[in-house]
């Protein structure tokens, strides 16, 4: 399926009127981002221990500690099995990306699907100006890979309505994983950061970004750094939903950083519990810390849940 930015923005509009009392209008502008969360009986939360940047392996439900709306929780630790994931390879075909991006963009992915487990499922975005369903949701990854084959680089570049678009069409049923990849500056959005941060932060999905960083270019006798535009953006979207940027200048570093986004998910912990002693309704602050053990924690900073509208008598 194909959408186009334009488009896209004003579906959104409909989608999140309809949401709102009263009669439906369709407002210039989205009035804020779709609530995923109607009622909550256990809350999943994926944790990423890492030391010195490797995971950090063999941790009981004892090492930790999880705070909501700084009220203590009791905690089950599930096995990461248990949580098959939905992963969305949300990636940049826009005219920049011809020749060597994209072929190194194919081998990635293909890297990244041999790193999912059977259970887990897959799906394929492409987007330039135009945003477009290559592979639906799908356990098969052979059926994926077929997609990734044919990428084509054309366009201009939509990266926000296009990770805004794999989260709102993505199962919450299953785990999402949201992989999103881009080469440069998002020129076609309908949508801004603004509005795509708060419904990053009020969605499920665990998103990473992994963007292309130019080489330094040497000029008037000195090296100017390169960096992918927008990268405090991206970043502070992916850390908010507790994943991370990676940065790749060269076919073999995508690839690698593809690997560690499947490596990190096997390596995973699933924190369940039923929240206690907190308000249910509104915005879930989400703490977590190692009692003893050391290590870095990598965690998505809350959930939201929506007001239920009481029925009448």
């Amino acid at each position: 399926m194909k959408v186009g930015s334009r488009a896209l923005g004003m579906a959104l509009g409909i989608t999140l009127a309809a949401a709102s009392p009263g009669p439906a209008q369709t407002p210039q502008t989205p009035a804020g981002p779709p609530v995923f969360r109607s009622e909550v009986e256990a809350v999943y939360v994926d944790v990423f221990v890492t030391r010195g940047g490797q995971p950090a392996p063999g941790l009981r439900v004892s090492d930790f500690e999880l705070r909501d709306n700084q009220v203590a929780q009791s905690l089950e630790l599930l096995a990461a099995e248990s949580r098959p994931i939905l992963a969305v390879l949300v990636f940049d075909t826009s005219s920049s990306m011809e020749g060597e991006r994209l072929e190194g963009l194919r081998a990635a992915g293909e890297a990244f699907l041999r790193g999912l487990r059977p259970a887990d499922q897959a799906a394929l975005v492409g987007f330039s100006e135009q945003i477009t369903w290559l592979a639906e949701p799908t356990p098969d990854k052979e059926a994926v890979r077929t997609a990734l084959a044919s990428l084509r680089a054309s366009g201009a570049t939509s990266v926000f309505d296009a990770l805004y678009a794999a989260i709102t069409r993505s199962d919450q049923s299953l785990r999402p994983l949201i992989v999103l990849f881009t080469d440069g500056e998002d020129n076609g959005s309908w949508l801004d950061e603004r509005q795509l941060r708060a419904m990053v932060e009020r969605s499920n999905a665990l998103v990473h970004v992994v963007g292309w960083r130019p080489r330094p270019d040497y000029r008037g006798g000195a090296w100017v750094p390169a960096g992918l535009v927008a990268e405090a953006v991206l970043r502070e979207i992916a850390e908010a939903s507790g994943g991370r940027l990676w940065s790749a200048d060269s076919p073999e570093r995508l690839q690698s950083a593809f690997t560690a986004v499947a490596d990190a998910m096997r390596h995973r912990y699933v924190l369940r519990y039923e929240a206690q002693g907190v308000k249910r309704e509104g915005w879930h602050k989400i703490e977590v810390r190692l009692k003893a053990a050391k290590g870095e924690v990598h965690v998505r900073r809350g959930y939201w849940v929506a007001t239920v509208p009481k029925k009448s008598p």
